[in-house]
């Protein structure tokens, strides 16, 4: 599926993994799914602040279907033996109403974690943020998510945080110029 103003892409990963990055597209929520079911019940947690043994299916859909514009996500795949497409990572945003600030989150399959491929796919979506309007992206990370709050310092992206509720609501500006 072509989206406006985003070119899939190769990825290439610390370990030198390649992916490919595109635009999440409404079939791909049995994807989701099986991506979902990959991940350990840690890292369900920390990206939907709940247990799911399965993600249901009305989220699935929600998470699929998105405008390219006020809602976007992107997702990392790789291809099977069998080669058949499978997602290992999933970036998105969600943009508050008439604002130009937008709610993002990312999700990386266990096994891909620690490769850099979080901190590049949020360095993808800024772009793409920036070329919509958006300014500012704001997110709600667990404090024991010690990984994705060293992931956004890493990045120099944790410009306002405050511990609310037991979470840290974090916002940053985009850089300007974001690259990917």
């Amino acid at each position: 599926m072509a989206v406006a103003g985003f070119a899939p892409r190769t990825l290439e990963l610390k370990d030198g993994t390649k992916v490919h990055v595109r635009p999440i597209e409404p079939s791909d929520e049995p994807l989701l799914h099986e991506a979902v079911a990959a991940m350990s019940e840690r890292t369900v947690y920390f990206r939907f602040f709940t247990p799911l043994k399965r993600m249901p299916d009305a989220l699935a859909h929600r998470l699929a279907v998105v405008d390219y514009h006020d809602r976007f996500a992107i997702v990392a795949t790789m291809n099977r033996p069998n080669g058949k497409e499978r997602i290992v990572g999933v970036a998105r945003y969600d943009r508050a109403s008439g604002t130009n600030v937008a709610e993002t989150a990312v999700a990386v399959v266990d096994e891909f974690q620690r490769r850099g491929m979080g901190s590049a796919l949020l360095t993808i979506l800024a772009k793409v943020a920036r070329e919509h309007g958006i300014k500012t992206f704001s997110l709600i990370v667990l404090p024991e998510n010690q990984q994705m709050l060293g992931v956004l310092r890493k990045m120099g992206w944790i410009h306002q945080a405050r511990l609310a509720g037991g979470v840290y609501e974090i916002s940053f500006d985009l850089p300007a110029e974001a690259e990917g």
